[in-house]
C-alpha cells in the first residue's frame, strides 16, 4: 500500500493516497512520498541526505522483487531538501530524469513555499516517466493464457473415458478449476501489493534544495 505522511493541506492527502494506489495497481510500480520537517532530526545517525533516503527506502522495501521498479519522493521542509530516491531496477539514465523533475518541477514550487503544489506536480511527472501504456494483451495476456489453459484441460477430461481414467479425469477437472480460481483472484485484486514488495535501492536517484 502507498505511504504518504505530513504533507499539511486540505484534501491533497486523499488525491495522492488515490492517485499512488491507481499507479500501483495499473502498473504494479509502488510510490511512496514523505514529508519531515528538518533532516537535522536524523542526524548524526546519517551524514547525508542520499544516506538516510537510501536507508529509509531500504528500511521499508519500497518496490516489488525482482524488478525493484519502486521510486520515493523524501522532503524535508526545512532547507527545502528534496530526494528522489529509486529501486536498483532502473538505469542510470533516470538518474537525470529525476533531476529534471526536481529542479524543473518540485523545488522551483517549494521555493514560493507552495509544497503541496510541488508534491503534486513532480508526482505526475514521477508517474509519468516511470510508467508506461499497456497494451489489451500485455495487460491480460497471463489471464488469456490461463483460460486458454482451463479449456483445454476441460476438454482433454471431458475426451477421456471416466471408468479407465478417472484419475487423469479429476486431475484435469481439478487444474482447470485452479486456473479459473486463479484468474478471478487476480482480477479482483490487480497489481497492487498488501504493503511493500521487498524492493531496494543502492542510493540511484537524484537530489535537490538550499
Amino acid at each position: 500500500m502507498p505511504l504518504f505522511k505530513s504533507v499539511r493541506s486540505n484534501g491533497v492527502e486523499p488525491e495522492l493516497r488515490n492517485k499512488l494506489k491507481d499507479t500501483e495497481y495499473y502498473s504494479g510500480v509502488e510510490i511512496t512520498v514523505v514529508t519531515i520537517e528538518s533532516f537535522s532530526t536524523y542526524k548524526p545517525e546519517f551524514t547525508s541526505w542520499e544516506s538516510f533516503a537510501t536507508a529509509l527506502f531500504n528500511k521499508w522495501g519500497v518496490g516489488n522483487l525482482p524488478e525493484n521498479d519502486g521510486v520515493m519522493l523524501l522532503i524535508a521542509r526545512e532547507g527545502r531538501k528534496v530526494r528522489i530516491e529509486i529501486g536498483s531496477g532502473y538505469a542510470s539514465r533516470y538518474d537525470s530524469i529525476m533531476k529534471g523533475i526536481i529542479d524543473e518541477t518540485i523545488y522551483p514550487q517549494l521555493k514560493r513555499d507552495h509544497y503541496n503544489t510541488g508534491i503534486i506536480q513532480g508526482v505526475d511527472e514521477i508517474i509519468s516517466s516511470v510508467t508506461r501504456p499497456v497494451s489489451f494483451f500485455e495487460w491480460y495476456k497471463w489471464h488469456i493464457l490461463a483460460g486458454i489453459g482451463a479449456l483445454i484441460s476441460t476438454l482433454i477430461a471431458l475426451s477421456l473415458d471416466k471408468k479407465k481414467d478417472s484419475g487423469w479425469f479429476w486431475i484435469l477437472l481439478a487444474l482447470a478449476g485452479f486456473l479459473v480460481l486463479g484468474i478471478f483472484s487476480h482480477l479482483k485484486g490487480g497489481k497492487a501489493s498488501d504493503g511493500f514488495g521487498g524492493g531496494g535501492s543502492d542510493g540511484g536517484g537524484a537530489s535537490g534544495g538550499d
